[in-house]
């Protein structure tokens, strides 16, 4: 029963995604392209700097590199 379950999951992914594709109205399709910006560069993100908060997702990405690290480290001592 695991392997026919195993093989469900990817195809039903598969699937939802092949409906979103098919799912588009047709006033999408009359709207077209959308216009190019005056200055030629893309338009800024809204509302928040994309940097906000690195500092903090830095700390915690060496905090768990440290945990992972010393956890294998635990369990590779009790095994040999």
């Amino acid at each position: 029963m695991k392997i026919v379950l195993n093989k469900f999951y990817p195809l039903t992914a598969f699937l939802f995604g092949i409906m979103e594709i098919f799912a588009k109205n047709d006033k999408d399709k009359s709207k077209g392209p959308p216009s190019p910006s005056p200055t030629g560069r893309p338009p800024s993100p809204p509302g928040l700097p994309i940097d906000e908060g690195i500092f903090w997702l830095l700390i915690i990405a060496l905090l768990l590199g440290i945990y992972y690290i010393y956890k294998y480290e635990i369990k590779r001592k009790s095994l040999g």
